[in-house]
């Protein structure tokens, strides 16, 4: 056997230091993968339903919504680097299909730090199966009463703006009555996601007093004709509008009347545009359109 030169071993050294280095420089970028200091707002494309996904400078990550199928997992990987199987916060506005079925997977799928949902008495099987989840992982659970304040990582919180008192335990008929509206800040740009809040409970947040004037509006209901009344958009008066919708859905939205109420405001569909992406550093709103 020849014996080893120094020249080899030093070859040898050099050429293991050239892929350490390699590999730190790739996991590196890896992990700084989006980080431009800007709060992500993604308007996930999932069909005839609802799903968003908010990730801070700091990478402080919240789903709300998980759509009517396992489409918001595609979407999730667009949006999340591979590696990334976290997610600090799961947010379901009420308990319809179009709402929480891909939340199934996704909490099977990924680690879930927390959860927040009103706990109300309403038959469906997804429902029952989240549920079972996150009592099987022992996932922490948040029950949403307006007035509370999260912090999601250091300079971004969410304001719980609806129900203005504890429904966990009540039974209900209709989910849309009870749905959990949340509205984000991040350095004085705002956002609200009332799932599908209807004129009852619109009319509710804009006589409380609570302050609902946003930048960006997730728009009620998919656009239904029950939802994004005159009163409640002249409240909210947002620089933007999302309208998370299905291509040639059968309930016809968004209605006329709703996309005439819109006409001074700038605002894309989901079953258009594709996946909707909201940016801000605080100072200014800029968008992408993904189809």
């Amino acid at each position: 056997m020849k014996p080893l030169s120094w020249r080899g071993v030093k070859k040898g050294i050099y050429l293991t230091l050239g892929i350490l280095f390699f590999c730190v420089l790739v996991w590196y970028v890896v992990f700084n993968f989006g980080s431009d200091g800007k709060l992500h707002v993604y308007f996930l494309n999932v069909g005839q339903g609802d799903a968003t996904f908010i990730e801070t400078p700091d990478k402080f990550q919240v789903l709300i919504d998980g759509g009517p199928d396992n489409s918001v997992l595609s979407e999730l990987s667009k949006v999340m680097p591979f590696y990334d199987r976290e997610i600090d916060l799961v947010a379901f506005t009420h308990p319809q299909n179009d709402h929480i079925f891909g939340l199934v997977e996704v909490l099977k799928r990924y680690k879930v730090k927390n959860v927040m949902f009103s706990s109300v008495v309403y038959q469906n099987r997804a429902y029952e199966e989240i549920k079972s989840i996150i009592e099987e992982k022992g996932i922490n659970v948040m029950d949403p009463v307006a007035g509370e304040r999260l912090q999601i990582g250091k300079a971004a919180f969410l304001d719980v703006m609806y129900p203005f008192e504890s429904v966990s335990g009540t039974e209900v008929d209709n989910p849309n009555d009870i749905s959990m509206s949340l509205k984000l800040d991040y350095l004085g740009k705002s956002f609200l996601f009332s799932g599908d809040a209807e004129l009852k409970e619109e009319m509710e947040m804009v006589n409380s007093g609570e302050d609902i004037d946003v930048d960006v509006l997730k728009i009620n209901h998919h656009g239904s004709k029950t939802s994004s009344a005159e009163l409640f958009l002249e409240s909210t008066t947002p620089e933007l509008a999302v309208i998370s919708v299905g291509k040639q859905n059968p309930y016809g939205h968004p209605n006329e009347s709703v996309l005439e109420r819109l006409k001074n405001i700038k605002y894309f569909r989901t079953d258009l545009a594709g996946r909707i992406e909201v940016l801000t550093d605080g100072g200014s709103l800029d968008y992408k359109l993904e189809k």
